[in-house]
């Protein structure tokens, strides 16, 4: 175990006896080179031949699961299940199972569950790789790993993740579910159960307004879980966050103005849900990017020329060398096109990494200066150490993808001090929804319950005067 740091041999030693172990590693703190030391202590405990492994991970990190056990593991065969149909995959699985030596099958979430001869295998060990994945217990992914759980028992089942309670306690119950079941000791048995224990229900209403027994919860995480926090167990460059105001055109606070006065209208008449919370939210955050998508379209439309935060955007690369490495955070579609626009303007070469296009091998071999990312498709399993300056465009409400993001570039690989601007809409100096969505992140409340509340509590006052 040469070249193991302090927090990784502890891990090794604390998981020793377990047959759940949750490793609960920020990001850069190298859980997937623990997780292979844990497996490779178990093999050498038992009969080689015949030792398999599934890893189940995101489609990005495959590729990092390929490369970790060929440096740190290099006598198992690695199987990586990425090309051809569900049943091609499947026989490749046959094949590689005739072979009694040792092998890693990784596979992602979403092949995983639909390749029935995975849940049919007995296996000699299990990983879930950013394991909040399974969070909800009523997803095909999450119930299928429940069941593939259940039926390896006596296997050591890992959940590794950098952020393994993303949002709320009630994320814990599915998770937890994929590595104890069949009883999840620590959560109950149930979701119902657990959501029953720990969670607040608004009166006459199916969703979670509030936290209990809070204390009992956070005994029980970490009694089950090991942490390792990065700023407490690497040595990295240090890292300053930015907030950045943006002061939106006049026809882009038109549109905005007339989306939250719709909301607010709507929260006065008391028929808000979660469902149409988020779809007007989501709109409200759109136009802070210069877009607007109406009602009955599917493209998004730009409501000016040049979008405000685009210009923001243009300034601070052209303020920059010609030669430095940017990356650019974006949620939309319609952002990743403002940002391309940008980089056109000033001549700078971009790349694109989002679910239709991949240039980040052009962008990390310098062979482009500006990487586009969108959040879902590059917050993980990718090394971004080449820059140093990042900007998020627009962001979501998941303080997962927010701190996987801010990860690919502040890891182990970072040599300089690294910077972070948000791009922050305002309208004549007054905050809108993305600067509330910036601060519930920072403090890491629930980002949607907190925006509704204080569009609530700004209905409520508005009545009362009235």
């Amino acid at each position: 175990m040469d070249g193991l740091w302090s927090h990784q041999r502890d891990a090794i030693q604390w998981s020793d006896d377990r047959t759940a172990v949750l490793l609960h590693h920020e990001m850069g703190c190298g859980k997937t080179r623990t997780a292979i030391e844990i497996l490779k202590r178990r093999m050498a405990r038992g009969d080689r031949g015949g030792f398999a492994v599934l890893v189940a991970c995101p489609k990005a990190v495959i590729a990092a699961w390929v490369k970790q056990c060929g440096l740190w593991w290099p006598d198992v065969r690695v199987v990586a299940l990425t090309k051809g149909t569900s049943a091609q995959k499947a026989k490749q699985v046959e094949a590689a199972l005739a072979d009694r030596t040792p092998v890693v099958f990784v596979v992602n979430y979403e092949t995983a569950w639909r390749m029935p001869i995975l849940e049919k295998t007995p296996w000699s060990a299990i990983v879930w790789d950013e394991v909040h994945r399974l969070k909800s217990p009523s997803g095909a992914a999450s119930r299928w790993a429940a069941r593939v759980c259940k039926k390896n028992a006596e296997s050591p089942k890992i959940g590794l993740s950098g952020t393994m309670i993303p949002h709320s306690l009630m994320d814990c119950y599915g998770i937890w579910r994929a590595v104890e079941s069949p009883e999840c000791p620590t959560f109950g048995q149930s979701a119902f159960l657990h959501r029953t224990k720990y969670c607040v229900i608004a009166p006459g209403q199916n969703f979670v307004i509030g936290y209990k027994n809070l204390d009992d919860a956070h005994r029980r995480v970490a009694a089950t879980t090991h942490r390792a926090v990065a700023a407490d167990v690497l040595d990295l460059p240090t890292i300053q966050m930015i907030d950045l105001p943006c002061d939106l055109s006049p026809q882009e606070a038109k549109v905005y103005r007339e989306i939250e006065r719709e909301f607010c209208a709507v929260l006065e008449q008391g028929t808000i849900t979660p469902a149409n919370a988020l779809v007007q939210l989501l709109r409200l955050q759109q136009v802070c990017g210069g877009a607007v998508t109406y009602d009955g379209e599917s493209v998004a439309k730009q409501i000016v020329a040049d979008p405000a935060k685009s210009g923001v955007l243009e300034d601070m690369l052209g303020d920059s060398p010609a030669d430095e490495p940017w990356v650019v955070f974006c949620r939309f579609r319609s952002d990743i096109v403002a940002a391309r626009a940008a980089c056109d303007r000033l001549k700078r070469s971009w790349g694109e990494l989002s679910g239709s296009a991949d240039d980040l091998a052009d962008w990390q071999a310098g062979k482009t200066n500006v990487l586009i990312v969108q959040i879902q498709s590059g917050g993980i399993g990718i090394d971004l150490t080449r820059a140093r300056f990042a900007v998020f465009f627009s962001l979501g409400y998941s303080l997962a993808e927010y701190l996987q993001a801010v990860a690919r570039l502040h890891r182990p690989g970072q040599e300089r001090k690294v910077s972070v601007w948000h791009l922050v809409a305002t309208i004549d100096g007054r905050s809108t929804v993305d600067g509330r969505v910036y601060e519930a992140l920072r403090d890491r409340r629930e980002v949607l319950s907190d925006i509704i509340d204080g569009y609530e509590r700004r209905a409520g006052t508005a009545n009362r005067a009235r």
